[in-house]
């Protein structure tokens, strides 16, 4: 899958790229990264845009989900330690596991991942713990961010306190933002309906 890419690197280091690829999928009705694109399956497509940028590559999933043994074959697979938290459970369980210090976060319900947004992530990271996307809006994308290990300790605290979601962990941690303009608004495929509308656009290319 690997191809002559120049490397992502965070302050002259490599960085791992953790795909987040768990969850039950309850919106959507199905395992959403088994969801086909073409002849691949979501998970697949989305790994071929990740992998040949970063020096590790981990998928974190679900305890006791299968994957096609290519990929199992290709990349380093973890299962979240304590299930039924989310993805923030995967996020845990691939910092953990991870070799190198910063981590380029992606979830599998992401299927377009420009490779001009991980760079800029990875240079908005060199001096800050996380970096985050931030749309016209206001709103953060926490699952395609850039985390670094020293982060780990802040989200077990979140857990401690029964919060689930990220986005409080940026107001105790050094974060940067990576404001997204129109043309790089990232695109998430949540319920059944996002799926075939992304179907249709890319038959459309």
């Amino acid at each position: 899958m690997g191809g002559m890419k120049r490397k992502i690197r965070c302050g002259g280091k490599p960085m791992t790229a953790i795909i987040l690829a768990g969850g039950r999928g309850r919106r959507m009705r199905a395992d959403k990264a088994a969801l086909a694109v073409g002849k691949r399956t979501l998970l697949e497509h989305v790994l071929a845009q990740v992998e040949p940028y970063f020096d590790e590559v981990l998928i974190s999933i679900s305890p006791g989900q299968a994957l096609p043994p290519l990929i199992a074959s290709l990349v380093r697979v973890v299962e979240d330690e304590r299930p039924d938290l989310g993805p923030i459970g995967g996020l845990l369980a691939g910092l953990r596991a991870a070799r190198n210090d910063a981590c380029q976060v992606v979830a599998c319900d992401i299927p377009e991942i420009p490779s001009s947004l991980l760079r800029s992530l990875a240079r908005a990271a060199r001096d800050a713990e996380i970096a985050v996307p931030v749309d016209p809006a206001g709103r953060y994308e926490p699952l395609l961010a850039v985390y670094k290990k020293s982060v780990f300790d802040a989200i077990e605290a979140l857990l401690g306190r029964r919060e689930r979601s990220l986005l409080p962990l940026y107001q105790g941690c050094r974060t940067a933002v990576v404001r997204l303009d129109e043309k790089r608004r990232l695109r998430n495929l949540n319920t059944r309906a996002d799926y075939e509308s992304y179907l249709r656009s890319i038959k459309d290319e």
